[in-house]
């Protein structure tokens, strides 16, 4: 047996996050929840609203406000992870129909309550409320999630639009990352927009949302849609349906941080 080291590849970091997976298959295994379904009987039993979990989520009353000023954009936002009552609690409005979408549709399936105002220089282009927009909803993420002690921290999710299918994995590691394959800026058509974003600036603003959220996200499209927006509207539910569940209490961790470091703070 030989063991050798090829510069730029962390095997340490791969052989951990290997076990990490196994672990967490054999736990969802052994509660019988089925990561690739919505949700289930036993997911409702182990994540739902009547759940020790969602329970334990009441108490802690997570929640931020951000307000961010620039010359070049004004916005306002309010979230409420816990205690939400899941569709009459959306204000969006970005100034963009797209992203007005995408952010609904990622709330919605988070099941959070979600303010997001703002107003924008869209007589320049798309380019600040889209940016600014995504770093304000990933700063005040990053604040109502605290510490993340005692949360399940880790998840997977499958959303679907139309033909579009798209599976995403998170972790709530506090060491931001993005990784996709999403093949918007490759469709066939050479389209250049998203309804009234432009396709460059919705990969700019997923890479703000996962970088000021502080977390690692691998997006995996694992069928295109019949058009760009059954893509990104897929993309925002598995996002969305990925955050509920890494968000989640998980009570059988006591308030401990899911690391064997102790903190994810460090």
């Amino acid at each position: 047996i030989s063991l050798h080291k090829v510069r730029g590849d962390n095997g340490h970091h791969v052989v951990e996050s290997a076990f990490k997976a196994f672990s967490r298959a054999l736990r969802n295994m052994i509660d019988g929840t089925d990561t690739s379904n919505d949700w289930s009987a036993s997911m409702e039993k182990t994540w739902g609203k009547s759940s020790q979990s969602y329970k334990d989520g009441i108490q802690l009353q997570r929640g931020g406000i951000i307000q961010r000023q620039t010359k070049e954009t004004s916005i306002d936002v309010m979230l409420q992870l816990d205690g939400t009552n899941g569709s009459d609690k959306f204000v969006i409005d970005t100034g963009l129909n797209t992203l007005n979408t995408f952010v609904t549709s990622l709330a919605k399936e988070a099941d959070v309550s979600l303010n997001a105002v703002c107003k924008g220089d869209l007589w320049v282009d798309d380019h600040h409320t889209s940016e600014d927009v995504a770093i304000a909803l990933g700063q005040v993420l990053n604040k109502a999630l605290g510490t993340k002690a005692g949360l399940n921290r880790m998840w997977c999710a499958v959303g679907g639009s139309g033909d579009a299918q798209v599976e995403v994995t998170m972790d709530l590691s506090n060491r931001p990352c993005l990784t996709s394959n999403l093949s918007l800026s490759n469709n066939e058509q050479g389209e250049e927009y998203v309804g009234d974003m432009s396709i460059e600036m919705f990969a700019h603003a997923l890479e703000s949302l996962v970088m000021n959220g502080q977390m690692t996200v691998h997006i995996v499209e694992n069928n295109a849609g019949k058009n760009l927006m059954e893509t990104v509207v897929a993309t925002a539910i598995a996002f969305g349906r990925a955050l509920r569940l890494c968000a989640a209490v998980d009570p059988r961790r006591a308030g401990k941080t899911a690391s064997s470091k102790g903190t994810l703070s460090v």
